[in-house]
């Protein structure tokens, strides 16, 4: 826990400046409506590799835990299911979604990290 309290640190000490510069450079150009939300950054901040945390995950399909040759894939519907329930429910290069009547292309589902 004290790792992940460390890493979580230093991964806002290396945020912090490029949030800054970002809301300087909002007030310059007075675009006020960049943010729409408290909890929305208007960009992707890369933190690198370090600061990944990949925490246990279960598919719940598969009621099996995740792990580097199955991650966790994040399908447009914003579910997530493991990389193998993927290729498990693909029929025909179609996915329909276990859990929202959503159809999909399984290329389009996305690796994520925790």
């Amino acid at each position: 826990m004290f790792c992940l309290f460390l890493c979580s640190f230093a991964s806002g000490c290396m945020a912090l400046p490029v949030l800054m510069n970002i809301k300087q450079v909002i007030e310059q150009r007075q675009c006020s409506g960049v943010w729409t939300h408290k909890d929305e950054l208007p960009i992707e901040i890369d933190l690198g590799k370090k600061c990944w945390y990949h925490s246990v995950f279960a598919c719940p399909i598969l009621r099996q835990q995740t792990s580097e040759s199955n991650p966790p894939m994040k399908l447009i519907c914003g579910h997530v299911i493991s990389r193998d329930a993927l290729n498990k429910l693909t029929n025909a290069g179609k996915l329909k979604c276990p859990y929202c009547p959503m159809e999909q292309n399984p290329s389009h589902a996305k690796q994520i990290y925790f």
